[in-house]
This record gives C-alpha cells, sequence and structure tokens, in this order.
C-alpha cells in the first residue's frame, strides 16, 4: 500500500509491505515489515499533501497518506527485524565460535583417534599375522588329522548328538555299509557286519551317562572286534557327540584262546607231572628250584616245602661222575641240553645213581632248567653184580672144574675098583653140587649155614630125626667158604655112614656152632654118638685131607674118641656176607 512521506525535503511515495516470519518450530509469530521507497510527488501534479501526514481533503492525498502512513510502518518493522536479525547474527556469531572451539576440540579427539587407530591397526596386524600362523597350524593339524585317519589302521566313528555321522576313518567302511557321502545321516540307517544290535542304545547311554563302554563284539565272519564309546568333548568341554572305534581283535583273541588252550594242557601235564611217581623238577639257572613234584619227594625225601628256592646242587649234593657241575652248567649253556649219570644225595644220607635229561629254557628274563630223573641206583647195582656174577662163575667154573679134576684124581688114588671109585666120585660130586644149588638159589649171594647142612645130610638120617640134631643162629657163608664148607660136610656124614654114628641104627650127629668175636669168628662142632667103637686111621686118606685142608683159613682138628669122632671147625668170617654187589 503506496504512503506519502517527506525524504530529503521532497514528498515521495513509500510502498509497505507486511509479510508473516516462520523460525523453523519456533512457536513465536513474527511478521516481516518493508518500506519500499517510491518516484518524487511532482508539486504541480496537484494540491500538495501535508508535511504533517493528514490526509488531503481529496481523495488523492488521502491515498497518498495511506500509502505513506503503511510505507512508514513497513519502515519501522523492517528496522525492528534488522535489529532483531543482528541480534540473531551476534548469536550464530557466538554460537559459531563456540562450534568452532568445539571443532577444534573434535580435530584434536580425531588426532589422537587417529593416533589409536593407528595403534588398533598395527595390533590388528599383529593379530593378523598371529592369526594366520594359528590358521596354517591349524590347517597343518587338520591334514595331519586327515592323513592320520587315512592311514590309521582303526576304524573311528564320530557321531553328532542326534547319532548322525560327522566323520569316519577309511577303515570303517569295512565293517559298516557307508560311503563318503553319508556324512549327516542317522547311523542306525546302515548295516554293519557285527553282531552288535544295541550299538545305538550304547551310544545313547555314553550321551546321558557320559562314562565310556568297552565291548568285544563277534562279527559275522567269526572276527572279533573291541568296540570302545566315549563322549566327544570340544575344547570348551562340551558334550558334541560320540566317538567310537572298532579296534580287529580277532588275532588277539586267538591268540587268547590259543593260549587258554595252551594252559589247559600245560595245567594237566603239571598235574601229570605233579601226580606222576617220576622225579621231574625245575630249577632256575641262576636262583633254586622253582617246582618240586611227588616223584622228586619220593625218591630224595624232601617235601616240596624243603625244596623250593633251595640250590639244586646244594640241597641234593650233586655230583657228576668223570666231571664237575660246573661243567655240566657250561655244557647247559653252550648246547641247551646234557643228559647223563648223577650221584643225588638224598635226605636220609643214601648216595643214589641217577639218569638225567636236562633241558635249558629260555623264558624272558629267566633261564629255567627241566630236569627229569630215573633212579638207576638197583640198576646199577644189579649191572655190578651181574658183573660181578659173570667174573663169579667164571671163576668158580674154573674152580669147580679143578676141584672134579682133584676129586677124580685123588678118588681114583685112593680107591681099589671102579665100583668104589665111581661110589666115591659121585657122593661128591653131588656134595660139590649141593653146595652150588644153594649159592645159585640166593643168586650167588652166600649159603646160609643150616639150610647147607641139612641139603649134605639129611640123606643119612631117612626119617629118622632124631638121629641127626642141627643148632646154631643162622650164618650165611660167602661163596667162597659154602662151597668147600659143603664137601666138608659130605665127608663127615659118609665116613659116620661107613664107620661112625650112621652106620648102626641108634647112631646120632649132632652138629652145632656159634659166632662169637663180633660175629667175626665162627666155631663148628661135629659130635658122633652110638656107633662103633672107633680107631685112629692107620693112615690118612683123601677124605680126611679134604676136611683138614679144603676149608681157606679154618683151623680143624679131628678127635677120634672111642664112643664116637668129635671134629671141631674155626673159621674167620668176613666183615660182611659178600652177596655179589655192593651196596
Amino acid at each position: 500500500m503506496p504512503i506519502l512521506a517527506q525524504l530529503d525535503g521532497q514528498p515521495h511515495r513509500v510502498y509497505v509491505q507486511v509479510k508473516p516470519v516462520l523460525h523453523g518450530s519456533d512457536p513465536t509469530r513474527h511478521a516481516l515489515v518493508l518500506f519500499i521507497e517510491g518516484d518524487v510527488i511532482d508539486p504541480s501534479a496537484g494540491p500538495a499533501e501535508r508535511v504533517d501526514g493528514h490526509p488531503p481533503s481529496t481523495q488523492a492525498v488521502r491515498q497518498l497518506q495511506e500509502e505513506l502512513q503503511l510505507a512508514q510502518s513497513r519502515l519501522r518493522a523492517t528496522r525492528e527485524e534488522s535489529e532483531a536479525a543482528t541480534e540473531e547474527l551476534r548469536a550464530a556469531n557466538e554460537e559459531l565460535q563456540s562450534m568452532n572451539e568445539e571443532y577444534r576440540s573434535t580435530a584434536e579427539e580425531l588426532e589422537t583417534s587417529k593416533e589409536e587407530l593407528q595403534s588398533i591397526n598395527e595390533e590388528l596386524q599383529t593379530v593378523n599375522n598371529e592369526l594366520k600362523l594359528k590358521l596354517e597350524s591349524v590347517s597343518r593339524a587338520h591334514s595331519d588329522l586327515q592323513n592320520l585317519m587315512s592311514a590309521t589302521d582303526v576304524a573311528t566313528l564320530f557321531l553328532n548328538p542326534s547319532l548322525r555321522i560327522k566323520r569316519f576313518t577309511p577303515r570303517l567302511m569295512e565293517i559298516f555299509n557307508v560311503t563318503q557321502n553319508d556324512e549327516g545321516r542317522p547311523i542306525t540307517d546302515f548295516t554293519h557286519h557285527l553282531k552288535y544290535d544295541g550299538l545305538a542304545e550304547d551310544a545313547r547311554s555314553v550321551l546321558e551317562n557320559l562314562a565310556p563302554i568297552e565291548r568285544e563284539i563277534k562279527s559275522n565272519d567269526n572276527g572279533w572286534y573291541l568296540v570302545r564309546m566315549r563322549p566327544y568333548r570340544t575344547i570348551d568341554d562340551k558334550i558334541d557327540g560320540v566317538v567310537a572305534t572298532f579296534v580287529d581283535i580277532s588275532e588277539r583273541r586267538h591268540a587268547e584262546a590259543a593260549v587258554r588252550e595252551s594252559e589247559q594242557r600245560l595245567d594237566q601235564e603239571m598235574r601229570l607231572v605233579e601226580l606222576s611217581r617220576s622225579p621231574i623238577f625245575v630249577w632256575d639257572f641262576d636262583d633254586g628250584i622253582k617246582q618240586w613234584n611227588r616223584g622228586s619227594e619220593e625218591l630224595d625225601g624232601y617235601s616240596r616245602e624243603e625244596a623250593l628256592g633251595k640250590q639244586k646242587e646244594q640241597l641234593l649234593k650233586t655230583a657228576v661222575p668223570g666231571s664237575s657241575f660246573d661243567k655240566l652248567r657250561k655244557t647247559l649253556l653252550e648246547t641247551g641240553r646234557w643228559s647223563g649219570e648223577l650221584h643225588h644225595t638224598t635226605k636220609d644220607g643214601q648216595v643214589l645213581t641217577v639218569e638225567s635229561q636236562i633241558e635249558l629254557v629260555p623264558l624272558g628274563d629267566r633261564r629255567l632248567v627241566l630236569e627229569s630223573t630215573r633212579d638207576i641206583t638197583d640198576r646199577k647195582r644189579w649191572e655190578r653184580r651181574r658183573q660181578l656174577l659173570l667174573n663169579e662163575l667164571s671163576h668158580r667154573v674154573k674152580n669147580t672144574l679143578a676141584v672134579v679134576q682133584s676129586l677124580a684124581r685123588q678118588t681114583l688114588r685112593t680107591t681099589h675098583s671102579s665100583e668104589d671109585f665111581v661110589q666115591r666120585f659121585e657122593g661128591r660130586l653131588d656134595a660139590l653140587a649141593g653146595a652150588h644149588k644153594l649159592l645159585v638159589d640166593s643168586e650167588w649171594s652166600g649159603a646160609e649155614l643150616g639150610a647147607l647142612a641139612l641139603s649134605q645130610l639129611e640123606a643119612h638120617t631117612g626119617t629118622d630125626g632124631r638121629r641127626l640134631q642141627i643148632e646154631g643162629e643162622p650164618v650165611m657163608l660167602t661163596p667162597d667158604i659154602a662151597t668147600p664148607f659143603g664137601l666138608v660136610l659130605h665127608e663127615l656124614a659118609t665116613n659116620a655112614a661107613k664107620y661112625g654114628a650112621f652106620a648102626t641104627a641108634d647112631g646120632q650127629v649132632s652138629l652145632r656152632w656159634k659166632v662169637g668175636n663180633k660175629d667175626r669168628r665162627l666155631a663148628v662142632t661135629w659130635e658122633e654118638r652110638g656107633g662103633p667103637p672107633v680107631e685112629s686111621p692107620a693112615e690118612q686118606g683123601f677124605g680126611g685131607v679134604l676136611i683138614e685142608k679144603s676149608l681157606p683159613g679154618a683151623t680143624v682138628h679131628r678127635d677120634f674118641r672111642p664112643d664116637g669122632v668129635v671134629c671141631t671147625i674155626e673159621i674167620k668170617l668176613p666183615e660182611s656176607p659178600q652177596n655179589g654187589a655192593e651196596s
């Protein structure tokens, strides 16, 4: 709206415009008043306006006055707005200064943050390098694990908590019908070659109880597997499934079965050894006796408790004929076995000759010796006795033939007819044969004096036992004495039958003997009674010589009494009767 205003002494039109002003979300209402300077009013164009602003009476003046008023209002509003804008600019300047300070502080903080970021970046680079090294280590470990799983001879199965396959080794494909593409599928979907229906139940039990399970399972082809199930634990000690291994133990089971069978056989053999009467024992080459059976107890007299732990050579006083026990041990070390004769001393002191079979058996770091013995003491005694008997027989045959030759010559020399020679020679041969029979019956160990007397005299007594009285303790005569003693008794009986007590029906003969001087001296008395009167012979015949001279080392005395002949014989006996063998 134009108003009239006096500017620089001239009237001007001033246009006043008022507009509302809004400052963002500020609820305060403002108005912008603009005063726009117009053109100069020409005074000649009409009646001049009054300077005080009152409208002229005309319409034009009134209009100009209104415009002037409007222009003044706008100018006033513009001045106020300018002042307000100046204040706002001043406030804005202060705010900008404050923001500049904040920006400067922010710049400093950003500089600090930049340095921190550089430090963090360096740390991240270090961490990145470490992670690269760890990644390489994990990669190598993964590669090693892959190669280990490929190269291992143990079938291994990894299951997740829902019993789905996570991973397995190639060997598992020999037991389960699975392929590499079956990872992630439930293990219960696959068949296997094991007689193991409780596999899934055992896996669930391991997950529930967190306790390992171990079983020996037989396969369909008669093989055996050792199945071990354990919880799968992560690095954080969390349970994330089950690990099952299947180890082929077929060879071990077969070996165990063979060992059990061998142990049973060994136990049976040990029982047989224990029950055997054959002496068998085991001793340690570097230690004492370890086994001692019943046969050893019976042979050597030592009980098991007395023998175990003792040194064999000390317990039995082992002697090796013609060698030594040290050489025997050396032979065992060189060849592993030894056989031959040994001398063992029993608990009661008796020395036995045994035939021994010895074998050295290494057992780990121990060296055990198995020894089987057989008592050959009696056999050796019989062998010596047999040899002695053979030697004695050879000697006796020679002596007997010599005696027979001497009997024949002497009998022939003292007889006057062939009939008398035959009778005398046959009688003497019968006496010699009777003595030899007793020796043979005793296996040439000797002849008992009473039995020898009966064999030579009972033919002269008949059924009348009163005609012969024999009295004396049992005495064993050696073969060297028994043979000539039989001939002496035969000659005494023959003379009694011809000239003495046996020549009459009432005649009696008493034969007595006793042993004195600690069983070393034998005194024998032959006494005749009830026969015809006796006279001393004018000359001594062969029979008398045989009586007095045939017994070696004996003292023989004959007394020709009128009522009967008395003959005394004293002979020295050996310390012990010779029986043809060593005791």
